[in-house]
């Protein structure tokens, strides 16, 4: 039986050359933990760090409110939270309690009927900030994650923001490398999920990111914390 769906765009901002995205189709029902998930699963992230989603929400004279949805278990609260500021549990949260108009949530994260700007925000050390968009409320059979488009390769963990990204670009890029850059590309292919086949300027297919059975592994390691 077909299931209601939500087909969401993922920005990795302040990416460029190319811009990094990803556009796909999950079910309307999971929560903010396998949102959580799937972004870490199409983005090739490897779950080794903190997150947070932020919901943007103007109220005016400057002064945004904050909803906050993230692991309460990792993370706790944030003593600096401003009085009109939300925390609420990803496992206790459905995506359409959150952009269903009916949701639970719903009221929360709007201010006159306008939805506050979704955000993601993964290793608070590099920052890697991610834009969600929803793009379109469908039906479909498959009830898992369903890749619809890929824009750049994903940085790998651990690569010191934007900054240190580029410069490993600059390394792959180099036609005759020094020791440094030779290093750099050696310990790349270690790290990356796709050891010696990761090169910076190929992004994954959609084809690899939606192989049977691949999303509920990685979603099962992520929950017992061993990825």
């Amino acid at each position: 039986m077909p299931i209601r769906t939500y087909i969401f765009k993922v920005d990795l901002l302040e990416s460029r050359d190319p811009e990094i995205s990803r556009t796909f189709s999950i079910p309307a029902s999971w929560t903010f933990q396998k949102l959580h998930a799937a972004i870490q699963h199409v983005f090739l992230w490897q779950n080794e760090h903190l997150h947070v989603f932020t919901f943007q929400i103007p109220i005016g004279g400057g002064i945004n409110k904050v909803v906050s949805i993230q692991d309460t278990d990792m993370m706790g609260r944030d003593d600096e939270e401003g009085p009109n500021d939300i925390v609420l549990d990803e496992k206790n949260v459905k995506l359409k309690d959150v952009w269903d108009s009916n949701g639970r949530y719903h009221r929360d994260v709007t201010n006159d009927g306008t939805l506050g700007g979704c955000f993601y925000e993964y290793d608070f050390g590099d920052s890697w900030e991610h834009e969600i968009t929803l793009l379109a409320v469908g039906t479909s059979d498959v009830k898992e994650v369903s890749v619809l488009e890929v824009s750049g390769c994903a940085p790998l963990e651990n690569s010191h923001g934007v900054l240190g990204w580029e410069g490993l670009k600059r390394a792959f890029a180099d036609p005759n490398p020094n020791d440094v850059s030779l290093e750099a590309r050696r310990l790349s292919w270690l790290v990356s999920p796709l050891g010696g086949a990761f090169h910076p300027a190929i992004a994954p297919t959609i084809e690899q990111l939606n192989a049977p059975g691949l999303f509920d592994k990685r979603f099962r390691q992520i929950r017992r914390g061993i990825l």
